[in-house]
């Protein structure tokens, strides 16, 4: 990664930006902006290709995990005949945690609706207000803050009629209200309260019955990143408490003074959590994809994968060496971490990109990222990092990741859905019984796809072939517009991008006005009044740019030169 930082400075130095100074700030901080993942997960992975003698691609020897070897890198790999060791049970998805959103994101004072493996849940803080009771929370105490409290999931369905709970209020006494009939619950799912009955007899008749519980998900928050269980019950508390949440660690032996940790980033993506891990283990990629952020896709894009981990029903690993001689490895844990680690130089730098990913519904997933780099012995930060760990505000950073995300979720997102319209490959299959479809026969590989292939090799001897969504499995058609929506993707489940959001556009009324005032008023002279109204104008003009990105962010390779 060491070429990343050049080519960062040559883009910045290259690009010319007519319309404002918010958008240069745009171009500017879009490496750093989603260069947000890392920390520890390690693993084991697949025997990778060795190469022979000869230079020429011709002679290059692949083994894949069949045990064969191919003379031709770009030959797709037999059937694959491998089965799991007899110890080894296949990976059942709904007995695995699941990563879904940074908490620091989400407002304690509403229910937020979330998606995971085709369920709608409800997201929701059971903090009660200091001294708080149920009722108006105009009878608040001026100044009086939540307390404590857990965040919570459900099903986001109320047990009376099914509405969504996520429609409803999070009242002062800490319980989750539907608004359809204020029935109320506790933050265990437990019914509380059922206001249109005379008799608490009636009550306890109803909270006897095993449907007026909503569905609650265990939880855990680890590094303030939510994790959900996607099974209810008492047998997925046991369950999930015995099962370790698949995160990253922090080394052991690096003190917290050489540690630089940076922002959050969270995202509804426009393709399956399959395809995010295909497009992750996959190095090769970020240049071309990438290009003028971290790359360019007219540089050596020679690369080569000498080390890997065997594959098992628990993740891999790779080693990817480029020509400028930076070496990453990259790690998956199944079914939602992948971890690339780059170690620069021999004083202990290093950077992390922490990549999570949850599927949330056919053809979408939940992604979270961030990046963590570990200084030199020293405790400074290294000049090649200087530029990603800039201050900037928190919302400024989400508005900017999509400059990055949308990069490559052209491509995946119509990748995906033209090899289910073609039958080519799947992993939306119906019935436990349906045969996997082979990817390596419905796409072209080479040795560089390595990852890929080991990662589609997990999904099908591992874990069925599919993602096992509940309800209607069926694929969304192709949209771009999809692929450039932020407002669903992220700023409608964020809690600071709203309020920076609704703050700017106070500013941006106030620019306007201000302008207007100028031209009707003529306070001063003209050349002081022209320069006054084209500032406030121009002012406005920038913010109105800027909020657009919270709603639309439009990439197009064909004008990033």
């Amino acid at each position: 990664y060491k070429f990343w930082h050049t080519q960062f400075f040559s883009i910045q130095q290259s690009m010319t930006m007519s319309r404002s100074i918010l958008s240069l700030l745009l171009v500017a901080y879009v490496a750093q902006a989603f260069l947000q993942p890392a920390r520890k997960c390690t693993l084991r992975m697949i025997k990778m290709a060795k190469s022979s003698s000869s230079s020429t691609l011709s002679t290059l020897l692949v083994q894949d995990v069949s045990g064969v070897t191919r003379k031709d890198p770009f030959e797709a790999p037999p059937a694959l005949e491998l089965e799991p060791k007899k110890d080894d049970a296949k990976f059942n998805w709904f007995k695995s945690w699941y990563p879904v959103v940074p908490i620091e994101m989400l407002d304690p004072e509403v229910p937020h609706k979330f998606q995971i493996l085709g369920m709608d849940i409800v997201v929701w803080n059971d903090a009660p207000i200091e001294g708080g009771l149920f009722g108006s929370k105009k009878k608040r105490a001026k100044g009086a803050k939540r307390v404590g409290g857990q965040w919570r999931a459900f099903v986001d369905a109320c047990p009376h009629r099914k509405v969504p709970l996520s429609e409803g209020r999070v009242e002062d006494d800490g319980t989750l209200l539907c608004s359809y009939h204020a029935w109320r619950f506790n933050g265990d799912g437990a019914l509380v309260n059922v206001p249109q009955l005379e008799k608490d007899d009636d009550k306890k008749r109803i909270q006897a019955n095993p449907k007026s519980n909503c569905n609650a998900f265990p939880t855990q928050i680890i590094d303030g990143l939510l994790w959900v269980w996607p099974e209810s019950g008492d047998d997925a508390r046991l369950e999930s408490a015995l099962k370790e949440v698949p995160s990253c660690q922090t080394p052991a032996d690096v003190s917290e003074d050489r540690l630089w940790v940076g922002k959050w980033n969270y995202r509804e993506l426009p393709y399956s959590a399959d395809y995010f891990i295909e497009n992750v283990v996959d190095p090769a990629h970020v240049q071309v994809s990438h290009h003028n952020v971290v790359g360019s896709r007219y540089g050596d894009q020679r690369s080569k994968m000498d080390v890997s981990t065997s594959l098992t029903k628990d993740g891999f690993a790779i080693r990817s060496h480029s020509p400028s001689g930076a070496a990453a490895t990259t790690s998956y844990m199944a079914p939602s971490t992948v971890r690339i680690d780059t170690a620069i130089g021999d004083d202990g730098v290093s950077q992390t990109l922490e990549l999570y990913v949850s599927p949330s519904r056919p053809g979408f997933c939940n992604h979270v990222g961030r990046m963590v780099i570990v200084k030199g012995s020293d405790g400074k930060m290294p000049a090649l990092f200087k530029m990603f760990t800039l201050p900037m505000p928190k919302w400024l950073n989400h508005v900017l990741a999509a400059q990055f995300l949308n990069q490559d979720a052209l491509f995946i997102h119509n990748q995906e859905r033209t090899l289910a319209k073609t039958g080519a490959y799947s992993s939306l299959l119906h019935g436990e019984d349906t045969e996997p479809y082979n990817y390596a026969k419905a796409v072209l590989p080479m040795e560089a796809d390595k990852g890929v292939l080991n990662y589609r090799n997990w999904l099908r001897v591992f874990a069925g072939g599919h993602i096992p969504y509940k309800y209607d499995p069926a694929m969304p058609p192709a949209d771009n517009e999809v692929v450039f929506d932020q407002w669903n993707g992220h700023t409608k489940h964020c809690h600071m991008c709203l309020t920076a959001l609704a703050n700017l556009k106070k500013v941006r009324f106030t620019a306007f006005l201000v302008a207007t005032c100028l031209v009707v008023l003529r306070p001063a002279g003209k050349v002081l009044n022209l320069a006054s109204v084209l500032a406030t104008a121009g002012l406005g003009l920038g913010l109105n740019a800027l909020i657009g990105k919270f709603y639309r962010s439009e990439f197009s390779h064909a004008h990033n030169d």
